[in-house]
């Protein structure tokens, strides 16, 4: 019989960290109930306008497995998951119009190493002293534009996994004045406020992912609905108007040279995986894996395991060598 992992909600004070009013970071650690020598820690980070649930979906046992984070613990690795700051149970900041990309990546960098500092000298109430071989980023969506940014800017992690996102962008649903600014990520960070104005009208507006039309799952559909709409949460417009415009984090892509994998859904809208190596010219060990069946909310499709077996492979493929050197 598997024994469930303990699931530890830890604060992490931002101030000085994050834009104003921003002071607490809320974030879950799911923890094995052996705890191996130099276990892989796994942060994770949610897509536009989901929280941290999305990694924990609270669906019942007897319907299946919904909770990638606890699989992932209950195989040995420990696993964050962080509500970014304006997200979920994370405070808000004073001004929304300040949680740009490249300011929410430097929040999720502060939190990720000081949540290991506090690990490593047993800070954390209930968990005993932990090191880390080894650190993966998982990001889904914008999650995944996210982790890619906070790995370009600060080297977060030893590897990363980039799951329904690209740097292809939405073209299809941009205005004529958004579509200019493709390939100009510079220049997109200062026009973002007025583009947010105009499309969302709220850097923060409330969204639902559960009616979004990206569900598919071969469980009860009125639980999955029920269990995705749990983890709905305020978008973070400035970064959901990023992702929409292609090339819009090309710098800090250009700068990740650590193991990639990057997972689209069959049906994702994350454009072609084709496109991926063009987009990481850094990246020397780059994996690609196409989740059949799936669409972007991988982790309730009814393929799902395939998933996470899939970076559970390729995370002690990565990982293990770097531990034993």
């Amino acid at each position: 019989m598997t024994v469930s992992p303990r699931k530890v909600t830890v604060t992490i004070d931002v101030s000085g960290h994050a834009p104003r009013g921003c002071r607490v970071v809320s974030a879950d650690l799911f923890v094995p109930t052996e705890v191996e020598a130099d276990p892989v820690l796994w942060c994770c980070v949610p897509g536009g306008g989901m929280s941290r649930d999305y990694f924990d979906l609270d669906v019942a046992a007897s319907v299946g497995p919904y909770s990638m984070a606890r699989f992932a613990a209950e195989r040995g690795h420990m696993v964050l998951t962080i509500d970014p700051p304006g997200v979920g149970q994370s405070d808000l900041p004073d001004d929304g119009y300040e949680l740009t990309p490249r300011a929410v990546a430097d929040v999720l960098h502060f939190v990720v190493t000081d949540t290991i500092q506090r690990l490593a000298v047993g800070e954390i109430p209930g968990v005993v002293p932990t090191e880390f071989g080894f650190t993966l980023g998982v990001g889904h969506s914008a999650g995944g534009l996210l982790v890619a940014c906070q790995q370009g800017r600060h080297r977060t992690y030893g590897a990363v996994a980039l799951l329904g996102f690209s740097n292809g962008g939405l073209p299809a649903v941009l205005t004529a004045e958004e579509v200019v600014f493709t390939n100009r990520p510079d220049d997109l960070v200062r026009a973002l406020p007025e583009f947010v104005r105009t499309r969302f009208g709220d850097p923060l507006p409330q969204w639902s992912s559960a009616r979004s039309g990206m569900v598919s799952s071969d469980g009860p559909a009125d639980q999955i609905e029920a269990a995705m709409a749990k983890a709905d949460t305020r978008l973070l417009a400035l970064v959901g108007m990023t992702a929409l415009v292609p090339g819009s984090i090309r710098p800090e892509l250009d700068q990740i040279d650590v193991p990639t994998l990057v997972a689209l859904g069959e049906d994702d809208i994350a454009g072609d995986i084709a496109a991926l190596p063009g987009q990481l010219p850094a990246c020397r060990d780059l994996t690609l894996f196409v989740l059949a069946g799936a669409g972007h909310n991988h982790n309730v499709a009814d393929t799902r395991l395939d998933l996470w077996r899939r970076v559970l492979r390729w995370i002690d493929s990565v990982a293990l060598p770097n531990v034993r050197r």
